[in-house]
């Protein structure tokens, strides 16, 4: 398959083989792997940057959560890498629409390095899993927010993001905490 982003100069277009590598910047130097389970380059690289993640967050990180989550079979997750460097990643979970009949990916958890923001990493994480999800046939890409998220939501909406809960108005989601 044959990405073509034709909205934004600096990517370019690249083959996807296998899903590894799903897309490159001009200069070839960035890319968006899609993480292979068995990799450990993949594991190693979601662990380093899941550690930086965690320090971020109110909430305390179990420090096996990659093995679970490379356990579970509706994970797909997304690295961004420079050269060799991690810098960046998605973890996503597959659900399945029954009122369109096909695939929704939601980003549960999405990151790029305190000292690689501001540099457009973000932005071709997003398109390299939008290319994924295009090439596979999902029906669209979910995500939540923190309200007081302005960076994310900027960076969101520049990738054509909107708050569905005001697109669709009267549709509320709701939760239940079970632990």
């Amino acid at each position: 398959m044959v990405i073509k982003l034709n909205q934004d100069s600096r990517y370019t277009e690249f083959r996807i083989i296998n899903c590894y590598v799903l897309l490159r910047n001009m200069d070839m130097s960035t890319f968006i792997k899609y993480i292979e389970v068995d990799n450990l380059e993949h594991r190693e690289a979601l662990e380093l940057l899941f550690q930086e993640y965690s320090s971020g967050v109110s909430a305390t990180i179990d420090s096996t959560i990659v093995n679970q989550l490379f356990a579970l079979p509706y994970f797909h997750g997304f690295l961004c890498f420079t050269g060799n460097k991690p810098l960046g990643f998605a973890v996503c979970f597959e659900s399945y629409s029954t009122y369109r009949a096909r695939k929704v990916l939601n980003i549960h958890d999405f990151m790029i390095s305190s000292n690689s923001r501001g540099k457009g990493l973000g932005k071709l994480l997003l398109k390299g899993i939008e290319a994924y999800c295009r090439e596979n046939d999902y029906l669209k890409i979910t995500l939540e927010v923190d309200d007081d998220n302005l960076v994310a939501k900027q960076l969101y909406g520049s990738c054509d993001y909107e708050d569905y809960q005001v697109a669709l108005m009267g549709l509320n989601h709701w939760q239940k905490y079970l632990v």
